[in-house]
């Protein structure tokens, strides 16, 4: 059986890069849709900064982080699969979406954690998120041409928005009650 070798993968990676660089260029740098997408970038951290008291920031942060990274590897995922795709970028350097996924999910989801700290309020919370996600924001963003669902549906995603800031939230309480001793 044949096989590419090495150095054509790499080839046909060069040949992409430079595609991918050239239309995000042509077709995403400072349109209307690349705007949004900086606010996007921008605007959730200044609310965060503002409504996270300063002796929580620490906390708050590594548990937005760890949400913000998943979110990251699954849409990667996603969009290697060819599940879904983002016609527009903020930068050219990856394929997902780096201000939904570094800013907006996780921002919402910190902020539900540090207000919300019963279990049934931290979880209807994170309810209240999901159903925004999956079907506000994960529709507006393809209505905008940002986003393109391939083989998704935005009910998919609901109990991803869910479950993720739950596992998240067990996973740092955990280590909080460990460094206590």
């Amino acid at each position: 059986m044949s096989y590419p070798s090495f150095e054509n993968v790499i080839d046909v990676q060069k040949e992409l890069h430079h595609l991918r660089f050239e239309y995000w260029k042509g077709h995403d740098l400072f349109s209307l849709q690349w705007w949004g997408l900086l606010l996007m970038f921008i605007v959730p951290w200044i609310i965060w900064y503002k409504v996270i008291p300063k002796e929580k920031k620490a906390e708050v942060l590594s548990y937005g982080l760890l949400i913000g990274l998943l979110s990251s590897q699954l849409d990667e995922i996603g969009v290697m699969t060819g599940t879904w795709a983002y016609p527009y970028q903020l930068v050219q350097t990856n394929r997902g979406l780096n201000p939904y996924n570094f800013t907006l999910i996780p921002v919402g989801y910190m902020i539900v954690y540090h207000y919300f700290t019963k279990w049934k309020h931290f979880i209807l919370g994170n309810v209240v998120i999901g159903v925004i996600a999956a079907f506000i924001a994960e529709p507006f963003l393809d209505y905008t041409g940002i986003y393109k669902p391939i083989n998704w549906h935005y009910y998919y995603s609901l109990p991803i928005y869910i479950v993720l800031p739950i596992i998240f939230r067990v996973f740092v309480y955990y280590f909080l009650e460990k460094n206590k001793t």
